[in-house]
């Protein structure tokens, strides 16, 4: 599993998008797998999905190992959209699900890893955030204000639930040349603690990031950033001004957050910085926000996608050429203007609440890429 690139999980564009969910309660594991078609040429009729477990990322499939997802695993379906479910009683030695699709008519495979116990071995809660009108998981990354949702304990038990929420003041990544140490911020507590039972359907009224812990077990949760009911969309020109931090000097990014009239500071820059105006301005937002919008999906963690080290290095240089994994760490690989790779490695730092953050190794070498693909944005090279 460690030599497949899984880099299509990457790209929003694939002929398929697929995301899981995982319980655990002792032995006892629970997973669900959202996949849909993302191609009008496939149909659900192309594709074999099956798993296996194994004790490690080096492990080999074993003989006889494969269950298959069939229409019996199907829990629920939506417009080009399939979510299934299996549940089984893991071994001591069992760490990884492999998830494999395959493609028949086209003769494609793809591999997923999903961990059932990471390296700093955090366990996985019983209970999942579920959707308010079906019975399935929420595989969103955040929850919008505007959205209700329920926790549910997916093994049939009955459940008591504590949230509580700390102000969503994560700072953005710095870029990857730059080797200092950025200060955490302070956790400033939300004033409400939100109550729930087992399956009642919440909303949140204050965006911010929430600790969802079990009351008979307050030291085993999970995490969930609660956001305005805009993202990743922006309906004030003070928040898109935000995501301009990596393609601006601190002169122009000062400029733009201390302005009078943010709006009219905003279309200045992209009608004049960015290839002197005209459709390339037009398309640089487009595409250039299109990108902060496919990092919420697939970055965000305790902040906003962008703002991650994963969603910088993916907001500049876009979808990567290769992605590798194990336990510890990905590697991302670029296609350098030169002819060359440019490699990106992140170490997995945190686990917690069953929440998977990554950090960057950053070094000096990455300057001037980082440089020349800021240029291709400001003069409006960079195509979708």
């Amino acid at each position: 599993m460690s030599s497949a690139d899984v880099s299509f999980l990457y790209n929003q564009d694939h002929e398929f998008l697929i995301d899981h969910r995982l319980a655990q309660d002792g032995n006892r594991v629970k997973v669900y797998i959202r996949f849909i078609l993302n191609s009008g040429v496939v149909k659900i009729s192309d594709y074999e999905i099956q798993y296996d477990i194994r004790n490690s990322y080096i492990d080999e499939k074993h003989v006889n190992s494969t269950t298959r997802l069939d229409t019996a695993a199907l829990i629920a379906t939506g417009f080009r959209e399939f979510i299934y479910a299996f549940e089984f009683e893991k071994t001591p030695e069992q760490r990884l699900i492999v998830l494999e699709v395959n493609n028949v008519l086209r003769s494609r495979k793809f591999l997923i890893d999903i961990p059932i116990v990471g390296k700093k071995k955090t366990r996985n809660q019983p209970f999942l955030i579920f959707e308010a009108q079906r019975n399935v998981p929420y595989f969103s990354r955040f929850i919008n204000l505007d959205q209700s949702v329920r926790m549910v304990n997916v093994f049939g038990k009955s459940g008591k639930y504590q949230i509580q929420g700390v102000t969503n003041n994560r700072s953005v990544s710095i870029p990857p040349f730059d080797e200092g140490n950025v200060q955490a911020p302070s956790k400033v507590k939300i004033d409400s603690l939100y109550g729930s039972v087992e399956g009642e359907i919440i909303k949140f009224s204050t965006p911010g990031y929430y600790l969802i812990t079990e009351s008979a077990d307050p030291y085993n949760g999970l995490d969930i950033l609660v956001t305005d009911s805009f993202y990743p969309y922006y309906g004030q020109f003070e928040k898109m001004v935000e995501p301009l931090i990596f393609i601006t000097t601190n002169e122009e990014f000062k400029t733009l957050r201390t302005a009078d009239d943010t709006r009219m500071a905003f279309e200045d820059f992209v009608t004049i910085r960015i290839s002197n105006g005209g459709r390339i301005a037009q398309d640089f937002v487009k595409f250039y926000y299109r990108r902060v919008r496919k990092s919420a999906h697939l970055f965000t963690t305790n902040k906003e996608g962008w703002k991650t080290d994963r969603g910088m290095i993916y907001q500049i240089y876009g979808n990567p050429l290769q992605v590798f994994r194990n336990e510890e760490q990905e590697l991302w690989v670029f296609a350098a203007p030169n002819g060359g790779r440019i490699r990106f490695n992140f170490e997995l730092i945190s686990e917690e609440n069953n929440l998977l953050q990554y950090r960057l190794a950053r070094d000096k070498k990455y300057k001037e890429s980082w440089v020349d693909a800021v240029t291709s944005w400001r003069s409006g090279k960079v195509i979708e």
